[in-house]
């Protein structure tokens, strides 16, 4: 029995070559040295086939339970920027052994996370993790195998955008299930679009819990962000982040789903934020929804509603239960009948009639097919008449190789090397040429091809001194993600610029845009690429762009003296100078009192002392998300002292008389006997 690592069928026709259900090729053939050869057991009993996806922490795999017999998904804990596979294509090995309590923590995380998400088996809205384990010195996580689509693609699928009670039932189903995973102490971290997953019996479901969070130095996680979606408490290693960090995302989502555009990134909004509401886009929706969504969208934290069900009731839903059903929420899907079941279906006459026309198209085609072979054996430069000269015939859609060797036969040997794009046609097909057809060239004349790369390689451009948005928009247009490590200072922090040409395939490979500090190079400018201009690039190859963000000193701040100030103040001279754009700020009022220093000194709570000293300068990617603490105290005037009571003088009394002042009366004469 054979299987297909492509879809996992199970083939009994021990001769097959192909794939019956999917059309792949049933050969097991690595694609990356990243990724796993598929066929590969793990946990004694999974079986990896070829992978689904990869990110800049970890690569997933389409698999095969052997013990339940049944498809799964296969998560491999792969952090591409410090690990490569060994030799025996399996083990995961860190390039530099200083990295490797990075690794270490990272996969704990890992772990850990899918831990705390297992024990949402209960939870309907949730992927199912049914195992999780430690081989091949890296981590695995075992899922259930989703079939239907995601958000991103319905919404590909719907021109780009949906209405508001459409977006308004996903996003209460989407709440109804946070609901419950915020319960149990577990943050999803991570909603967007390619995280909202439709199964095609209708259930929502949320996957990738804390995607691309698990790779750490010490106790700040590598951060990789989505634009547009990831609040500001996501961009620093040190805000605490919270429910309210999923109802930041979620807003974004509605925002996004209402609109067919993303939310401006936090980061951007601090000093001024541009945000428009979906209103004053010309989408239609109730007052109050549009005013909780521009709530939750508040870039501080604390302005937010801070739960699932204070969103669900600003949405009217405070009672809502989600009823899955696939025939709301997925797109109609397109019946792609073949040509005979095209025919089959009309009528009897015309079906007849289409018959006979395509037999004589079928017969044409043969004959036409022996013309054009036969032609292009004279075809492609003709005498112009002139000794030495020819006429540039139009070779658009014709074989590069093939062109190359006839121009080579004729003594045309001045063919510069082509340029390849990718544009999804027939890979080597010629797409443009500089000389135009019918144009007279000599045998010195330099001929450029322009050639499809399909959706396997390219010519790299040389974008030494462009600016950045040249290089995000280059690589987005062919549906490259983008990669921005966004500080210079910690390579860990990464934003994400999604490929947005969705009529081309996704690519694969990793494209890197690095910000250094640079004395010579403009802010914005890319200064340095590790593929060399005009070299041919397959798309699974990294690439990697050094980005100018100019001096290191003009990021530097002085910490002003705050003491004395009130909260009032204090918050003014944050926002004039910027800090709180980069600082985690807290002011805290403590309990304390003390007595003014001075008579100057007025009453009421003042900054009394703060963490970081008046004049040390901060920077502001060095020192982003660090705390900048001021505590306040109540001032009060010392009590003027009580002076003591003058005691009421009496009158003076005369002085009694002592005993031997009083005179002593004289006893009288007795006269007569007895």
């Amino acid at each position: 029995m054979k299987i297909c690592y492509h879809c996992m069928q199970q083939i009994s026709n021990e001769k097959a070559h192909t794939c019956p259900q999917c059309g792949q090729s049933l050969e097991a053939v690595r694609q990356e040295e990243r990724f796993l050869e598929p066929g590969t057991i793990l946990g004694g009993k999974f079986l990896a086939g070829f992978p689904l996806g990869a990110g800049g922490f970890g690569n997933t795999y389409i698999g095969w339970d052997n013990l339940l017999h049944r498809k799964v998904a296969i998560k491999e804990f792969y952090p591409e920027q410090y690990c490569i596979r060994g030799q025996d294509g399996k083990t995961v090995t860190v390039t530099d052994e200083r990295l490797r309590p990075r690794f270490v923590n990272g996969l704990h995380q890992f772990l850990e996370e899918a831990r705390r998400v297992a024990a949402l088996h209960e939870v309907q809205g949730v992927v199912e993790i049914s195992n999780f384990f430690e081989e091949n010195g890296t981590g695995y996580i075992v899922m259930e195998y989703l079939e239907g689509m995601d958000i991103k693609t319905i919404l590909k699928k719907s021109g780009d955008k949906k209405d508001y009670e459409w977006s308004r039932r996903v996003i209460l189903a989407v709440l109804y299930t946070l609901k419950e995973v915020h319960k149990r102490g577990v943050i999803h971290r991570d909603i967007a679009p390619d995280n909202i997953f439709v199964t095609k019996e209708g259930i929502i479901k949320l996957i990738d819990f804390g995607a691309a969070k698990y790779a750490s130095a010490g106790n700040a996680s590598d951060i990789m962000l989505k634009i547009g979606y990831a609040p500001i408490e996501q961009y620093g290693r040190t805000m605490e982040q919270g429910p309210y960090t999923d109802i930041y995302a979620v807003a974004a989502l509605f925002y996004r789903m209402l609109t067919g555009q993303k939310p401006l990134p936090a980061n951007e909004r601090m000093q001024k934020d541009g945000l428009i509401p979906p209103s004053q886009m010309g989408v239609s929706l109730p007052e109050q929804a549009e005013l909780a969504i521009m709530v939750c969208l508040n870039v501080m934290p604390q302005y937010r509603l801070q739960s699932a069900a204070e969103f669900m009731e600003a949405l009217d839903g405070k009672f809502f239960i989600p009823i899955y059903e696939p025939e709301w929420i997925l797109p109609p899907v397109d019946e792609k009948k073949g040509l005979w079941g095209k025919i089959a279906s009309l009528p009897a006459a015309a079906k007849a009639a289409a018959c006979l026309l395509l037999l004589c198209v079928i017969g044409g085609g043969i004959f036409g097919v022996v013309t054009v072979v036969q032609n292009t054996k004279t075809a492609g430069l003709t005498e112009a008449g002139k000794s030495g000269t020819f006429t540039m015939e139009d070779y658009s859609g014709k074989s590069y190789e093939d062109v190359a060797e006839e121009l080579e036969r004729r003594g045309l040997k001045n063919v510069a090397k082509p340029e390849y794009v990718l544009d999804g046609k027939e890979e080597g097909t010629i797409i443009r040429q500089n000389i135009a057809p019918s144009g007279v060239i000599s045998k010195e004349d330099e001929i450029v091809f322009t050639v499809s790369g399909g959706d396997t390689y390219y010519t790299m451009p040389d974008f030494t001194n462009a600016d950045l948005d040249e290089v995000f928009r280059y690589f987005t247009e062919k549906n490259f993600d983008v990669d921005v490590y966004f500080n210079p200072c910690d390579n860990g922090m990464v934003d994400v610029e999604e490929g947005k040409n969705e009529s081309l395939a996704k690519k694969k490979g990793i494209i890197s845009v690095v910000y250094c500090f640079s004395d010579q190079f403009d802010n914005g400018i890319c200064f340095e690429q590790s593929v060399k201009p005009n070299k041919k690039c397959g798309v699974d190859k990294k690439v990697t762009f050094s980005v100018s963000v100019g001096k290191e000193a003009d990021y530097d701040i002085a910490v002003p003296d705050f003491k004395g100030m009130s909260r009032e103040e204090a918050e003014a001279v944050i926002e004039d100078l910027g800090l709180g754009k980069f600082l985690d700020v807290k002011i805290t009022e403590t309990s304390e009192t003390r007595y003014a220093e001075d008579e100057k000194e007025a009453e009421g709570i003042y900054v009394e002392r703060q963490n970081i000293q008046a004049g040390e300068k901060v920077n502001c990617y060095r020192n982003l998300s660090e705390e900048l603490r001021l505590e306040l105290v109540e001032v009060k005037k010392r009590p003027k002292p009580t002076p003591k009571p003058t005691p009421t003088p009496t009158p003076e009394q005369m002085p009694e008389p002592t005993p031997e002042q009083v005179p002593v009366p004289t006893p009288a004469p007795r006269f007569g006997g007895a």
